[in-house]
């Protein structure tokens, strides 16, 4: 059967649709952090119009962050944590996340007027629902018989990088050129044909799953909650941006996952450290792993 390292992150998660916004607020495409002593996150753009909060919170026995239990505990929360704040790891926090554009909201100042506007149906829905986990997971190939394969269900990304999407739809570009050189130039027959794109499939994009797996650890060192972490981490940033490497930057253009893995080589294994003493292990939540036959 397929071989697999399934842990989770040590958070839970929920997201909020955020209505449209007033231009002063949250202009359409702007991204901010979220800062709460309950809770982190990010607000970014949703497509067409409007964005998300995304929250996350520590605490794996509670299914809302701590002190939040309400629509009104919630609207509040995030209407604090969305206010500009400075921290001495802000530049840090822009080394990792520069891409090159002006979207990112700065987090200088104090100025408490950021009047963010709630839909408190969805307010209400986000409090009721289940929290969920983002998911560390490396398989040994995407394929088993004649079945495939591709985005999350062949490996897990954390909502950071912001490469769920593209890593899917690399799968599938992968996919798609394997079934089409093979049935090409193959006279074995088709179900022999595609057991053999599949196996080509997985040979491709396995390397490049795992190098995307890996990048997610940076989760856990710049953005952790370690001191030392970010002590380590920040130099690392700081030298791969001297040469050039900004990591947000270079997932934006057309290098492959791998490369950059080792363009960050160091960063990684710092991370993936931090990542060992703190990862959640399937057994130990109420979810079932999925056994793959």
């Amino acid at each position: 059967g397929i071989q697999e390292e399934h842990y989770l992150r040590d958070s839970k998660w929920k997201s909020l649709k955020l209505p449209r916004q007033p231009a002063n607020v949250l202009e359409p495409g702007a991204f901010r952090p979220l800062s709460h002593p309950s809770l982190k996150g990010a607000v970014f753009p949703r497509f067409p119009e409007g964005h998300t909060a995304l929250m996350f919170w520590s605490d794996m026995e509670l299914d809302n962050p701590q002190g939040i239990d309400s629509v009104d505990g919630l609207c509040q929360a995030i209407s604090i944590a969305v206010q500009p704040k400075s921290s001495r790891w802000d530049w840090g926090k822009k080394l990792l996340f520069w891409r090159g554009t002006n979207n990112v909201s700065p987090t200088t100042g104090a100025n408490n007027d950021i009047q963010v506007q709630f839909d408190r149906k969805d307010a209400e829905r986000c409090v009721q629902s289940r929290p969920r986990h983002e998911h560390y997971l490396k398989l040994d190939r995407y394929h088993h018989g004649r079945v495939a394969l591709v985005g999350d269900s062949a490996h897990g990304m954390y909502s950071f990088l912001g490469q769920g999407a593209a890593c899917a739809l690399a799968n599938a570009g992968i996919l798609a050129q394997c079934l089409q050189l093979t049935m090409a130039t193959s006279d074995d027959g088709i179900a022999t044909s595609i057991e053999t794109a599949l196996q080509t499939y997985s040979q491709q994009a396995v390397p490049e799953g795992h190098a995307a797996t890996d990048l997610n650890l940076l989760t856990h060192s710049v953005l952790g909650r370690s001191i030392v972490a970010k002590l380590l981490s920040i130099p690392l940033l700081l030298l791969g941006a001297l040469r050039g490497n900004l990591l947000m930057k270079r997932l934006n253009q057309d290098v492959s996952y791998k490369q950059v893995r080792n363009e960050n080589a160091w960063l990684v294994r710092v991370s993936r450290y931090f990542w060992k003493r703190n990862r959640v292990p399937m057994s130990q939540t109420t979810m079932t792993p999925q056994k793959v036959a």
